[in-house]
């Protein structure tokens, strides 16, 4: 088959209306040289609305808001509960299944407060993936023992409440330089809200192979591994970085890896996807939508085994970070580090400030 072409920043849907291609052209120095593709412009910055309709919009949405933020508050008790018991109750065995239960409610509780309904869960096609079928039935979606390292795409705090609702796992985020941090449930939520930054200050370094160890042997559940370092809107895969693997002899070692995509609903006024404002911010608009949509696409420990078996380990990431890419419909794999969502963050307050993403008023005049 003919190679697809690479997109182009030209390429900008010639659809959307001018104002909106030219606010696009704005941010094209933070979109990915060879592909054209900008991992971190909302999508719901194409979306515009009269005042009148959002006017309206909100004063239907009030009286559900009001009841999602109760909701709200009554997840985050139930997760601070389970927090909790996870710290008093030492015994591993009789401490992950009362944690799981409990921090699944509450996930699940926050999860309807912010308006997220799942849409499905799917074992990904190898022939999709472009890999080697599995030789046995292959496993079940979210089926993961202690220890198994889950590399997963990362758009903001929605992707640990969902994970911690289906896996119960230890997440792990990477810091400015590339290097795993092990952070609890809260933690991973502040730090999924907070973008990139340092978050190593007062954790002790450890590798994946150690974290997940400790995982296995302490009854921790999965190691969910965010390795991008921050979020995008779900339109590629960020560059990983050689430092989040050091310390490892073979991913497949000892309990293995899995694959977990997931993807939101992209239309709307407001989308999960979190890569602009603060965390309460993000929260509070995500409830004014009627609903959002997840999906995910799994691909099992064993089929990855087979993947990467026998390559070296400066091959093994690279050919993961390229299947994970295929699991997501229509996303690339772009040169763009982590580093460059500080700095669209900053230029986008800046822009706001001077107007760049605002429509010029028809029939006025330039000064």
């Amino acid at each position: 088959p003919r190679p697809r072409p690479r997109r182009a920043w030209s390429s900008v849907p010639q659809t959307w209306p001018a104002s909106q291609r030219g606010a696009m052209e704005k941010y094209r120095q933070f979109a990915d040289g060879g592909t054209g593709v900008n991992p971190f412009v909302p999508h719901w910055s194409h979306h515009k609305k009269s005042l009148i309709v959002r006017f309206g919009k909100m004063l239907l949405m009030a009286p559900f808001v009001m009841l999602r933020m109760v909701l709200f508050l009554i997840a985050t008790l139930g997760l601070a509960v389970a927090e909790l018991v996870r710290t008093v109750v030492v015994v591993g065995f009789l401490r992950y299944p009362l944690y799981r239960i409990l921090s699944a409610f509450g996930c699940r509780v926050m999860l309807l407060a912010l308006g997220v309904f799942p849409r499905g869960d799917s074992i990904a096609d190898h022939r999709r993936l472009k890999i080697a079928p599995p030789k046995t039935g292959g496993g079940s979606v979210f089926n993961a023992a202690h220890g198994t390292l889950v590399f997963c795409n990362q758009q903001g705090l929605v992707d640990v409440l969902y994970l911690c609702f289906r896996l119960c796992p230890t997440f792990v985020f990477v810091d400015k330089d590339g290097a795993p941090v092990r952070l609890g449930l809260f933690g991973a939520l502040r730090r999924s809200a907070a973008g990139p930054g340092s978050i190593s200050a007062g954790a002790s370094p450890a590798s994946l192979e150690e974290i997940a160890a400790a995982a296995r042997s302490g009854w921790g559940g999965p190691v969910v591994v965010f390795p991008e370092g921050a979020n995008t809107t779900g339109s590629c895969v960020l560059a990983w970085k050689a430092k989040t693997f050091e310390g490892v002899s073979a991913l497949e070692k000892p309990v293995g890896v899995a694959l977990a995509s997931l993807e939101y609903s992209k239309a709307g006024a407001y989308t999960p996807h979190h890569t602009i404002s603060t965390g309460l911010r993000h929260v509070f608009w995500m409830m004014f939508q009627p609903w959002h949509n997840v999906s995910s696409v799994w691909l099992p420990a064993a089929e990855v085994a087979t993947t990467i078996r026998g390559k070296p380990l400066e091959e093994q990431w690279p050919q993961l970070r390229t299947v994970l890419t295929r699991m997501i419909p229509q996303a690339v794999e772009v040169e763009v580090y982590a580093e460059r969502h500080d700095e669209f963050k900053a230029y986008w307050d800046a822009s706001q400030k001077k107007g760049y993403t605002k429509p010029p008023q028809v029939g006025k005049k330039r000064a």
